[in-house]
C-alpha cells in the first residue's frame, strides 16, 4: 500500500510502514503515560497508533488524523473504535475545539515533513506549537538521509521549540530515522 501511495499520492512520504522500533522511540520520554490529551498526526496505517493505544492512560482523550483516505480506511479497519479525522492537519484547532480542548499534552507526528512545501511546514509547525500546552511535546521523526530539505526542516524545529532532544539512530526502520522530541 505505501509504495503505491508514495508513487501516486504526493502527500505520502514513506515507502513502507514505520517499524515498531521507531514507534517505541516516538513515545519514549515524552510524557505519554501521564498525558490527558494526545493527537497523532499522519497516522498512516497505525504503526504508532497501536503503541499509543496500549501505553496511554485509559482515560486520556486520543484521536488520530490521517489525510489519505485509503490509509485512514486501513487504520480504521485495524482499530474499529479509533477516533480518527480524515483530513489535513491544518484543521487541528477546529478538531480540538470539537472535542472541547484548547491545547493538548502531546502530539505524535508521522508527517512527512521534508516533502512538504516550506509554507506548509511553517503553517503546520506554528499550528502544532500553538495547540500544545506549555511544557508539552511534539514527537516527530526524520529519515537519516543527507538532504537539504532535512537540514532546513531541522533548523525550523530548533527555531520553534524551547528544548529539543533527539533519539539514537533507529536502524530498525526503513530508512533509518532519528526522533526529535520538541518541548514547548
Amino acid at each position: 500500500m505505501f509504495l503505491k501511495e508514495f508513487i501516486k499520492n504526493k502527500s505520502t512520504g514513506a515507502l513502507c510502514a514505520s517499524s515498531q522500533k521507531l514507534a517505541r522511540a516516538m513515545i519514549k520520554d515524552v510524557g505519554l503515560e501521564n498525558a490527558k490529551s494526545i493527537v497523532e498526526i499522519g497516522a498512516g496505517t497505525g504503526s504508532f497508533t497501536q503503541l499509543i493505544l496500549k501505553e496511554k492512560p485509559q482515560d486520556a482523550l486520543f484521536f488520530a488524523i490521517e489525510q489519505n483516505p485509503l490509509m485512514a480506511k486501513e487504520l480504521l479497519s485495524k482499530f474499529t473504535n479509533l477516533d480518527c479525522e480524515v483530513c489535513n492537519a491544518k484543521f487541528l484547532a477546529q478538531m480540538l475545539e470539537k472535542r472541547g480542548l484548547n491545547a493538548v499534552d502531546l502530539v505524535i507526528s508521522g508527517i512527512p515533513w521534508t516533502i512538504l512545501k516550506n509554507e506548509e511546514q511553517d503553517e503546520l509547525l506554528a499550528l502544532i506549537h500553538k495547540n500544545l500546552k506549555r511544557g508539552a511535546y511534539l514527537s516527530t521523526f526524520l529519515y537519516v538521509l543527507p538532504t537539504l530539505a532535512k537540514r532546513k526542516f531541522t533548523k525550523k524545529l530548533y527555531a520553534n521549540f524551547s528544548e529539543i532532544k533527539t533519539s539514537k539512530l533507529v536502524y530498525g526502520n526503513i530508512p533509518p530515522a532519528i526522533v526529535y522530541y520538541c518541548r514547548k
